[in-house]
């Protein structure tokens, strides 16, 4: 399975029952094709910012921080949404090789500490006031190997499960 369709999968999981969720561009686009029936699907721009009762905000993540800050390219929409829970899906490094999930962003933060989950092609990392800890890992991925792409501290949850695609 290519890892996009791994992070698409996992990724429309977390969409459960008749929700009210914001989409961003690209990954997320994958999402809305995989969401349950009943519920409400909307594209992030202007209009979303001003939808009352979103339960949940999907977006492709350029970076996120251990504490949950949300850098986003282009980052302008994203500034007032207002969404309970935030999901980022995001590759664990970008095409050279730079870890995605960093100690503290390099590009502007669109959004400080709003992230709570974070969805990769190798596992699901919950964002914590305790740090990023890492609650499912993919089939076949070694929990080292997670940690070794990840450019901050990664704790691995004790009852660590296996990503369900």
């Amino acid at each position: 399975m290519e890892p996009q369709e791994v992070i698409v999968r996992r990724a429309a999981k977390e969409i459960t029952g008749k929700q009210k969720v914001a989409i961003g561009p690209g990954i997320p686009e994958l999402v809305r094709q995989a969401v349950p029936p009943g519920t409400q699907v909307f594209r992030i721009d202007d209009r979303s910012a001003r939808i009352p009762g979103l339960k949940m905000a999907v977006v492709e993540a350029a970076e996120v921080s251990q504490a949950g800050d949300l850098c986003v390219k282009p980052d302008a929409r994203y500034a007032e949404i207002q969404a309970e829970e935030w999901v980022a899906v995001t590759m664990l490094s970008d095409p050279s090789g730079n870890p995605k999930i960093v100690r503290k962003c390099h590009s502007h933060v669109s959004r400080p500490r709003c992230v709570t989950k974070i969805i990769t092609e190798k596992g699901v990392i919950e964002v914590t006031d305790k740090g990023l800890v890492l609650i499912e890992v993919r089939p076949g991925v070694a929990t080292d190997d997670v940690k070794k792409e990840t450019g901050a501290s990664l704790h691995i949850a004790d009852d660590l499960k296996l990503m369900e695609l």
